[in-house]
């Protein structure tokens, strides 16, 4: 199944892309816990620096600067539960959403993951034991490479098209920042006020684009963010039009030309 990395996903919304025709998702059973399966696939939605609904607190983390991701297991799980055994050995694919606060009901999706590593028995809360992972986030797409060098093997080229490398600096964006930026703003595009539900209905929900009013790629790298004052929602053709000029455009300007006013 395909999501969008940074995009923001319920449970319900979740369960209804596997099964599109089957209404909302069930109460209760593993779609309301930590982790499920569907197929070939693990959805796990971690509660990171928040306990879930259940009251459980597990040390889940995750580095936006690596892509890493520290997860948990439910209590009393290893590496021989037939989940596991198959996660490990690369035949399960693991999609992973996150919420920073138990209250939301939606998780930003992170991405699917490569197993770095593992350890079984780890503590946990109340003296209990649960396996522990080491997750690299794996691009959707193309994969950046040494030296920034997009690795297009795994693309497929076009017979008539050229294979080019292109060279790229990556910076990292924390989703936890992205998250931040939505839930004050909301989904409307900041400049135009393109609104993705009204347009395009169900499948809009929860879409847009974040833009860094000051770009990383200019700036430098990652620094210190604040989610309300240095992002904002933007829709795919603001946001395009934002970097058109080097540097980029502020939000202010292309206002002007559109003549949008809030």
């Amino acid at each position: 199944m395909e999501f969008n990395k940074g995009d923001l996903y319920s449970r319900n919304d979740v369960w209804k892309k596997y099964h599109p025709n089957k209404g909302d998702k069930p109460k209760g059973g593993n779609w309301d816990t930590g982790y499920t399966t569907e197929g070939e696939e693990l959805l796990a939605f971690l509660n990171i620096g928040s306990p879930g609904r259940t009251g459980h607190d597990f040390a889940n983390q995750y580095d936006p600067n690596t892509e890493t991701i520290t997860w948990f297991g439910k209590t009393g799980s290893h590496s021989e539960q037939p989940i596991f055994k198959k996660l490990i050995s690369g035949d399960l694919i693991p999609h992973f959403f996150a919420r920073w606060d138990s209250s939301n009901t939606k998780f930003i999706y992170l991405g699917t993951g490569q197993i770095l590593s593992f350890a079984d028995d780890h503590p946990i809360e109340n003296n209990k034991k649960a396996i522990k992972l080491n997750i690299q986030v794996t691009e959707n797409s193309s994969t950046i490479g040494p030296n920034g060098i997009t690795n297009n093997s795994s693309l497929d080229i076009p017979k008539f098209g050229k294979k080019v490398t292109v060279l790229v600096n990556k910076y990292e964006r924390d989703p936890l920042k992205r998250l931040q930026c939505i839930e004050f703003f909301g989904c409307n595009c900041q400049i135009c006020g393109f609104n993705f539900v009204e347009k395009y209905g169900q499948i809009g929900e929860n879409f847009c684009h974040v833009h860094h009013i000051e770009p990383l790629g200019e700036v430098g790298g990652e620094h210190d963010i604040d989610p309300t004052k240095d992002l904002i929602p933007v829709c795919p053709n603001c946001h395009a039009m934002l970097h058109r000029t080097k540097p980029s455009m502020k939000p202010d300007e292309l206002e002007k030309i559109i003549g949008h006013k809030k």
